[in-house]
């Protein structure tokens, strides 16, 4: 601090009455004007504090005389002065630092050339003298690695304690960044000799740093131990600039870390060698980066890794192996061209590297890996375009740091495999070598050594000034003026605008060559279509995913291109994602074409993404798609249309096949081949359940994109889903029977078990079951009934059976079981028994004679048990069996004369339906399907006594058969008709697009599109137009036809009989 008047000495007061520039404020500014100082009044004030810190007048007028000669020289006179008068309040000795700067008239000059270049190392330098006193006797002159290892060791001096070797490590960075400086900017190193010693200084930390998480895990966790029970060890691989030896001074330095192998911890808190490894990393890393009194340390970056930022902190050698030879990019394989082991086990690094070479540097070249270095090579040449655009960015600008690099690997990468010499990490020496073997002409090899050089040197300039990781220029022409004096060009707008000259001379030389060296690369090479490069391009801006996901209707065009990312990433180890990729690019243009045709582009992409990652080899499917195109519009249009079908394929991943089968096929099979099939699948298998299953997903799998094809009507479809669950329904009660059979015996007639003939159960189809009518999630309605009372017969047991009751009660809930039961798969079917003669409180099997007794004239059945009865059809049981079971159904039925009463009692019944339904419901819902139903079967029920030509299970085929019998109108059967396909129709869409409410029309826009796409209709509007005319006439016909009908038969009484 300066002295208080009062407290000068009397050679103080001798300096100050000697020295005008103290004394005299105008000799003063005088003297700061002519050291360049933008602010002359500098001077007095800088000066007035070496005296204060004991400067003889000798010294003072020494630094004096001097610095006017070497401060218009430096970027920023001003700065540099203030620091040296901080400088020598911070040494020491400051007598014997002038002095020094007397003796030695280099020292002075040397040390502002220091200030001069980055407020950084100035901040070094007063902080730490000695540091500055050592870097100055040796010159910084360059060490070798096994030199500053020693060093750092003696810094650290042998503790394990990593708090204590945290701040070594910071002190030893400081301390050779300052070294590395001096050589630089002092003795001018060679830009080889500069990075080198920056890699050689950041191997030192990363090994020590290695070194000291390896041992505090140890000693926390015990010892890593691989399967052999030998020790596991760590490598540490460097990528990027440190791998290439060429680190900046405030580079990130890009790690991978590889174990030996996997296994446990032996001792005191075991664990995973994963997990040991991963807090290995975790260590790691804090003591090269975290922040601490003397600073920040490299900065640390792993998301060159296998798997990215998703990635395990370090992998086992096998592990990382079999990613790269699996699932390894172009890119990924650019950026091993740069790769070193730097720390560790570095037996293991070279290993690793050694097994990784020929992955790298490929001697015989796929059609994936041309299209990946084809792919590389247009990245190359659009970032040049696009963000190569600014022009004051050294690395990332048009001809800039970046595109040198690049283009360097690029040639590596190419012609690697062949001409080994030129495998090499570092940039300069690939340039050198790459023109050895011919790739450069020596004149390219020349401009690019020089302007690359000349490149990184400006790069050091802005990095070292505050020890931070830029690459712009400064756009303030004061600013660039000083970084083109600290590049070497004299002070003052001459120097600087010859330094903006060389710059942009030097990009555009770089952009000429490069260009062309690309373009010889690959000639003839056709840019593919954008899309194809949005799946190869392992980094694409944002704008370029945005830009062109959202011309194929994408909104959410982020979450799009992770989806689409997904599509070329196998899930299966085995399997490579390399090959993948390259198939999805071939395809990605129609492809992204057609998800871009469907309602929702987003949701369709999503599901089409959860569909392949079901199938275990997403190549293959995209090879299918590229061999054909109409499996590829297909699959995307189930994965638009029907999100049912599309869970068939994710919970079926075999059905693919289906799929393509479905497009050949010319017609959806007979019951009877339905049967044959099934029959032969169920042969002799000891589990049948996920045959089953397997059989009903791939039938309606084939009737689901028919239906979607339009190439069948909705009777085919209901008729064929019905098909498919009768066949099921009749294995399934087969099955189960010569199981009960085995274990109860065999059911007989009569009273005991010594005679009688067999008795076998009966199963009738109701609702929709019954009416061949069912959709894509049809409940299945039954009866369970059997033909005989009696009891069981087992043969060597004749007293261990049981009655006919209890076996077909035991088969009906084991039938009932097995199709409700939930599986992997879902359910086969959810059945229902509540139409049985006294529902659920009845016995779940009855026989025929009892359902006869049930269902008689002064029977206790019900008016709605009757009306059930309409749809009722035997689908299990022997031809006799059948035979009485419809004898009993038309006694029940048609046999009896139905009154305008019980006509009412009908429909109070269907207002009684419309109870929770909401009026949207089309099947429940006020002129739903339910009103077109009850109108068939209340005429069924009126006339079938007398007609028995309308006596049918369905209820189109009942229409019909009421038109004909002149019991409907031309018009009311037409419009019927019409209205029923109809709504039938947007039930089965509504499955299709896995609707929440099944029955309900949807009251959201986007789901009404959808649902007007996979109906055929343009317009939605008039899809709801539609439906709101067709429900409200439907209604209105149903009222007419039921006060038409009780009108009818209540005048038939009046009637006087004759």
């Amino acid at each position: 601090m300066p002295r208080p008047p009062s407290a000068l000495q009397p050679a103080d007061l001798d300096i100050q009455a000697r020295c005008p520039l103290l004394n005299d404020p105008a000799v003063a500014i005088a003297w700061g004007r002519s050291a360049g100082l933008a602010d002359p009044s500098l001077a007095s004030r800088v000066i007035a504090d070496l005296v204060d810190h004991g400067l003889t007048f000798d010294l003072v007028e020494s630094i004096c005389g001097r610095l006017p000669a070497l401060l218009p020289a430096v970027s920023d006179p001003d700065r540099v002065l203030v620091t040296l008068g901080r400088f020598i309040a911070a040494v020491r000795s400051p007598l014997s630092t002038a002095t020094l700067f007397d003796r030695d008239p280099d020292s002075l000059g040397v040390l502002l050339a220091i200030f001069s270049a980055s407020p950084f190392l100035a901040e070094i330098v007063i902080a730490d003298p000695e540091a500055w006193e050592e870097v100055r006797i040796g010159r910084g002159r360059p060490e070798k690695k096994e030199a500053l290892a020693a060093m750092l060791a003696a810094e650290i001096g042998g503790s394990d304690d990593p708090d204590v070797v945290l701040l070594a490590l910071r002190r030893f960075r400081l301390r050779q960044t300052l070294r590395i400086a001096y050589g630089d900017i002092v003795a001018s190193n060679r830009l080889e000799t500069v990075v080198g010693q920056l890699s050689h200084m950041a191997d030192c930390i990363v090994a020590a740093a290695v070194r000291t998480a390896v041992a505090a895990v140890e000693r926390q966790r015990g010892v890593p131990c691989g399967p052999d029970g030998g020790r596991a060890t760590l490598a540490v691989i460097a990528l990027g600039k440190l791998g290439g030896t060429e680190l900046n001074y405030s580079s990130d330095i890009d790690l991978v870390f590889v174990h030996s192998a996997d296994g446990r911890v032996d001792g005191p808190r075991p664990c995973t060698n994963q997990e040991f490894f991963d807090r290995v990393v975790q260590e790691t890393l804090r003591l090269v980066s975290a922040p601490s009194p003397l600073g920040s340390g490299h900065r640390v970056d792993l998301r060159l890794r296998p798997h990215g930022s998703a990635g395990a902190a370090s992998l086992s050698r096998e592990a990382m192996l079999q990613y790269y030879d699996r699932q390894g990019r172009t890119w990924e394989r650019q950026a091993w061209v740069k790769a070193r082991c730097v720390a560790g086990d570095e037996s293991l690094g070279g290993r690793l590297l050694a097994e990784l070479e020929p992955w790298i540097y490929r001697r015989w070249l796929t059609r994936a890996d041309i299209s990946g270095i084809k792919a590389l090579k247009r990245r190359i040449e659009r970032r040049a375009i696009t963000t190569g655009v600014d022009d004051a960015d050294v690395k990332e600008g048009r001809g800039g740091i970046r595109d040198i690099e690049f283009t360097i690997q690029f040639l590596q990468l190419l012609g690697g495999g062949d001409t080994p010499a030129v495998r090499t990490p570092n940039t300069l020496e690939a340039i050198r070598r790459l023109a050895a073997a011919g790739s450069l002409t020596d004149q390219e090899r020349e401009i690019l050594e020089r302007n690359y050089t000349l490149l990184r040197t400006v790069e050091h300039r802005l990095q070292v000034l505050y020890d931070r990781q830029t690459h712009a220029l400064p756009r303030d022409p004061g600013e660039l003026g000083h970084l083109a004096v600290r590049c070497g060009e004299p002070p003052g707008p001459a120097g600087r605008d010859e330094f903006q000259r060389r710059l942009a001379a030097a990009a555009d030389f770089n952009r000429r060559i490069l260009d062309h060296l690309l373009h010889d690369a690959f000639p003839d090479d056709t840019p593919p279509e954008p899309e194809v490069d949005l799946v190869l391009d392992p980094e694409p801006s944002p704008a370029t995913v945005h830009d062109l996901l959202s011309r194929h209707g994408f909104r959410d065009t982020r979450a799009a291109h992770r989806a689409l990312t997904a599509l070329g990433e196998e899930r299966v180890q085995f399997l490579s994602t390399r090959r993948c990729r390259h198939f999805l690019a071939a395809i990605a243009p129609r492809l992204l074409a057609a998800i871009g045709h469907t309602p929702d582009p987003d949701a369709t992409l999503a599901t089409l993404r959860d569909v392949s990652d079901s199938l275990g080899g997403k190549g293959v499917l995209w090879e299918l798609f590229s061999f054909s195109p109409q499996t590829l519009d297909l699959t995307v249009r189930l994965c638009a249309s029907s999100p049912f079908l599309a869970r068939l394929l994710v919970t079926n991943p075999g059905m693919i096949d289906e799929l393509l089968d479905s497009l050949l096929i010319e017609r959806l099979p007979t019951p009877r081949e339905l049967e044959s099939n099934l029959a032969e699948l169920c042969h002799g298998a000891v589990a049948a359940g996920p045959i089953l299953h397997s059989f009903k997903a791939s039938q309606q799998l084939r009737v689901g994109v028919r239906d979607v094809l339009g190439r069948q009507d909705a009777e085919t479809t209901t008729a064929t889903l019905t098909a498919i669950a009768e066949v099921l329904l009749r294995q399934v009660v087969a099955i189960e029977e010569a199981r009960l059979v085995e274990r109860l015996g065999e059911p007989r007639s009569g009273g005991t078990a010594a005679g009688g003939e067999r008795a076998a159960s009966v199963v009738l189809a109701m609702g929709k079951f019954g009416g061949r009518e069912m959709n894509y999630a049809s409940d299945l309605d039954v009866v369970f009934l059997y033909d005989h009372e009696g009891v069981s017969q087992r043969p060597r047991r004749p007293a261990a059976g049981t009655t006919n009751t209890h076996f077909f009660g035991e088969l009906a809930g084991r039938t009932m079981r097995v199709l409700n039961e939930f599986g992997p798969q879902g359910r086969l079917y959810e059945i229902d028994s509540r139409l049985r003669p006294s529902g659920r409180s009845g016995p779940p099997s009855i026989s025929l004679a009892e359902f006869a007794h049930y269902f008689a004239a002064d029977g206790p059945a019900a008016i709605w048990e009757r009306q059930a009865l309409l749809k009722a059809r035997v689908v299990v049981g022997s031809e006799a069996a059948a035979t009485e079971a419809r004898r009993i159904i038309v006694a029940a039925t048609f046999a009896r004369r139905w009154t305008a009463a019980e006509v009412e009692s009908i429909r109070r019944m269907r207002y009684r339906m419309e109870a929770g339904a909401k009026t949207s419901n089309l099947k429940r819902g006020p002129g739903g399907v339910v009103d077109i139903e009850f109108i068939v079967q209340m005429l069924q029920l009126v006339h079938g006594g007398q007609e028995p030509s309308v006596r049918t299970t369905g209820t189109l085929p009942g229409l019909v058969a009421l038109h004909a019998a002149n019991l409907l109108t031309d018009e009311r059967r037409q419009f019927l008709e019409r209205a029923y396909r109809t709504l039938r129709a947007i039930e089965g869409r509504l499955r299709l697009l896995d609707s929440a409410g099944r029955h309900d029309f949807p009251t959201d826009p986007a789901e009404q599109r959808k649902l007007a796409h996979l109906l055929g209709h343009d317009d939605p509007g008039g899809l709801v137009a539609d439906v709101q005319s067709v429900t409200a006439r439907t209604r209105a016909e149903f009222e007419r036809i039921f006060n038409e009908t009780e009108a009818s038969l209540t005048a038939s009484l009046e009637m006087p009989r004759t």
